[in-house]
């Protein structure tokens, strides 16, 4: 059964922030539909502006054909990325998930992938799912792993999520988190969402947007 999120903001990226945040899903598990792009105001802001309208749709399949072609595309841009930065003999596996293709390289040569606090990894997984989408033919989405990291601050992050929301429970006032990236925004959604105590919601503007912890009742 397909989610499905329709949202307005003043961009299309607001638009689209508002609806990853409700489905309590990363970027890359939807597919997005612009239904109608913003307008200004006019002359002077004297005419009505029109809000962005945003469509988001999370489809939890996909088949063994769409993932094999996936993969194929995917062995193919990897063997060019390889080739240019002289990284040829890195070792790589996909496996196909129920909504996504995960591909996963395990060697402390390509460390340097992940960055600063998981900054590149995310980036690499953005190019390829970009290059992914402009090519005519229909692809399933990319999630990349690499040594264990996102598994590893995934965990991190659910232990401390619980132990943020244990404090305002304690202390009975809300808890405003760190800026984090809209990844690990959803972890901390998606974990507290599981507790009929308290409710999360994410504040201010990228890049120092956060999640901030409350009492539900």
């Amino acid at each position: 059964m397909k989610k499905v999120s329709e949202q307005m903001g003043k961009t299309v990226e607001e638009a689209i922030r508002k609806g990853l945040e409700e489905l309590k899903v990363p970027r890359d598990d939807v597919k997005i539909e612009i239904l109608e792009e913003p307008t200004s105001g006019g002359m002077l802001g004297m005419l009505s502006s029109k809000l962005a309208k945003v469509r988001l749709t999370v489809d939890k399949k996909i088949d063994k054909d769409e993932a094999d072609k996936t993969i194929n595309k995917v062995n193919e841009i990897l063997g060019n990325i390889f080739n240019i930065t002289n990284e040829k003999d890195t070792e790589y596996k996909f496996e196909q998930s129920e909504n996504q293709v995960v591909l996963t390289l395990n060697s402390p040569e390509i460390s340097h992938l992940i960055g600063y606090r998981g900054k590149t990894i995310e980036s690499f997984q953005l190019i390829l799912n970009s290059m992914l989408q402009k090519e005519d033919e229909e692809y399933a989405k990319i999630f990349v792993e690499i040594n264990n990291y996102k598994k590893n601050k995934e965990e991190k992050l659910k232990e401390f999520a619980k132990k943020m929301a244990d404090n305002v429970i304690k202390y009975r006032k809300p808890i405003k988190l760190e800026p984090m990236s809209p990844y690990e925004r959803m972890i901390i959604h998606k974990e507290l969402s599981l507790r009929k105590d308290v409710i999360t919601e994410s504040i201010g503007e990228e890049p120092r947007r956060r999640v901030m912890i409350k009492k539900k009742f």
